[in-house]
């Protein structure tokens, strides 16, 4: 028999390329596949499904969406923490930076990224497997799709990375 699993809502933008962003929630298991606690938005957009389904606000249809069409997700800014990135994500190296997407949208924030201390540039951080990256900005955090994404400016130099 089956069992339905009661999901956690998150209220969204969610951009899909070449539409407007529509306001809606994306649904987050309650507990992740890989740690303690629930399934975050950053590991439900890199995980390895193709579909992503997606509750329309504007007039509340179900829909399934291509992950590999989302441009972004911006998190509404009452999302817990808990619920962006896992808890293990550690912040090793932050960058102040300029994204702009392939549908003409700027992003200014922070780039928090977690590396291993042999690597230190936005650009070993943007070129890791994942496919989607966080962005802390003034209006919250963004998740961008790296294949959408046209260019980065970093604002500072990296520093030369320290001896192990």
């Amino acid at each position: 028999m089956l069992r339905y699993v009661q999901k956690i809502r998150v209220p969204v933008q969610l951009a899909l390329v070449g539409l407007e962003p529509a306001a809606g929630f994306l649904s987050l298991s309650p507990s992740a596949e890989l740690h303690e606690g629930p399934e975050t938005l950053l590991e439900r957009l890199n995980a390895p499904g193709r579909m992503l389904p997606f509750h329309r606000s504007a007039d509340n249809a179900f829909t399934l969406v291509s992950v590999d069409q989302v441009e972004w997700v911006a998190a509404s800014t009452e999302v817990a923490t808990e619920l962006l990135r896992p808890a293990h994500y550690i912040t090793t190296r932050e960058e102040r930076v300029r994204v702009r997407t392939e549908g003409g949208i700027t992003f200014e924030g922070i780039l928090e990224m977690e590396m291993p201390h042999e690597f230190n540039r936005a650009s070993d951080y943007l070129n890791s497997d994942e496919n989607f990256f966080p962005l802390a900005s003034a209006q919250g955090t963004v998740l961008l799709h790296k294949a959408h994404v046209l260019d980065v400016r970093v604002f500072e130099a990296s520093p030369v990375p320290r001896a192990a």
